[in-house]
């Protein structure tokens, strides 16, 4: 059986890192955020009629070129401009992971750095979606937001899965394990995602979806429905039971569902990306 275990975690390093999908070389961004920091994106052209530009973020020890989320950003392409940026001390980008602290300045350089004249969308996953709820409250500059799977805090109660991922960020070991295995790196003074009541209050309105599985691993359903009473309208709660946490939904179907409602949401030719700090 630990053989059997083992055996799978190499086929998951090996299918998520070495031999991870990769994106065109022309498609290749080189960001830097305010603080500083170094980020490795890719941008992928969308049709010429794309009504905006999608900014995709991934989850805590993921990246950009993470299998399902490789493949949701070419299913999003078909319809968008897509940008996805690896979060600062994942993937190539560098300095370390804040666990939700500082990577609004990371989704903010993303969204700095989408073609000029388009509205911009931002759609993350589990950490990357509590990330782009607060960025949009913090910054500003979108015209809609989709969180998938976002817890609305690390001070609120987890299930199995967030008890896993707070051990092992708390201890050096777990976090020296997290950046051989999963590439992944950790700040030492990491204190976890802030609340995000009030960060996912914008000063102008756009429109924000919060999807999530009632029964996720990690987040329990209150965390979702915490976003969603937090948002202004307009607003949307999509559950999605069974369909797991994270990336699980990054399937096809979800993908066809989610560029239906940014499509119907966004409205081409204005470009809302004026800061609001």
């Amino acid at each position: 059986m630990a053989r059997r275990h083992a055996g799978q975690a190499v086929g998951t390093y090996l299918r998520q890192y070495v031999v991870a999908p990769r994106y065109r070389r022309e498609e290749r961004l080189a960001l830097t955020t305010e603080d500083g920091v170094r980020l490795s994106a890719w941008h992928i052209a969308g049709p010429e009629t794309a009504p905006c530009t999608v900014v995709l973020v991934h989850g805590f020890t993921n990246w950009s070129r993470s299998p399902r989320v490789h493949a949701f950003a070419r299913l999003l392409a078909q319809e968008f401009h897509v940008l996805v940026p690896d979060l600062r001390g994942h993937g190539h980008s560098k300095g370390v992971c804040s666990m939700g602290r500082h990577e609004p300045l990371d989704v903010d350089a993303a969204v700095r750095a989408a073609p000029p004249g388009l509205p911009v969308v931002t759609v993350g996953v589990s950490l990357g979606g509590a990330v782009v709820l607060i960025h949009s409250g913090a910054y500003g500059g979108v015209a809609g937001t989709v969180a998938i799977s976002a817890p609305a805090g690390w001070s609120y109660e987890g299930r199995a899965g967030l008890i896993r991922v707070r051990r092992a960020v708390s201890g050096r070991t777990g976090r020296l394990l997290l950046a051989a295995l999963a590439r992944t790196r950790i700040g030492t003074d990491c204190e976890g995602l802030p609340d995000t009541a009030t960060a996912v209050r914008p000063e102008e309105p756009l429109f924000t979806i919060v999807v999530h599985d009632p029964d996720d691993s990690y987040f329990g359903p209150e965390h979702a429905e915490r976003l969603y009473e937090w948002a202004v309208e307009p607003k949307e709660l999509w559950w999605r039971p069974g369909e797991g946490h994270g990336t699980d939904l990054l399937t096809p179907a979800f993908a066809a569902t989610l560029a239906e409602a940014v499509s119907a949401r966004v409205r081409p030719g204005e470009d809302g990306r004026a800061s609001r700090r």
